[in-house]
């Protein structure tokens, strides 16, 4: 679990990178170093492009994508559905102790 988080973190951290830093390092070029603007552009949309194509296949084939089926996942769904059984078979007890009260009061008020 702790290895897709990191893996999903540096998967963000290059998207992030690459779509943002290189077209922001581009218009600097052009602005500043008199770097030629369609050049500049073409550099960018590429960059846009290679980012948003990293972070489509991270999130389908990656670790966001991934299903969750490790045995430690598992042995952890298992745990819940017992611990909702038992929370459902409490209520079911309480359930039948307030119905048990509500007959004694109709007993009492009448």
């Amino acid at each position: 679990m702790r290895r897709m988080v990191k893996t999903a973190a540096w998967l963000a951290l290059s998207v992030i990178a690459i779509g943002l830093g290189v077209p922001a390092l581009c218009f600097y070029c052009t602005v500043y170093h008199a770097f030629n603007y369609v050049a500049a552009a073409i550099i960018a949309i590429v960059a846009l492009l290679a980012a948003g194509s990293i972070g489509v296949v991270g999130i389908v084939l990656g670790p966001l994508g991934q299903e969750s089926t490790g045995d430690s996942e598992r042995r952890r769904l298992e745990m819940m559905r017992a611990h909702q059984r038992a929370t459902l078979e409490e209520l079911d007890e309480i359930i039948d102790v307030l119905e048990e009260i509500r007959d004694v009061l109709k007993e009492v008020e009448e």
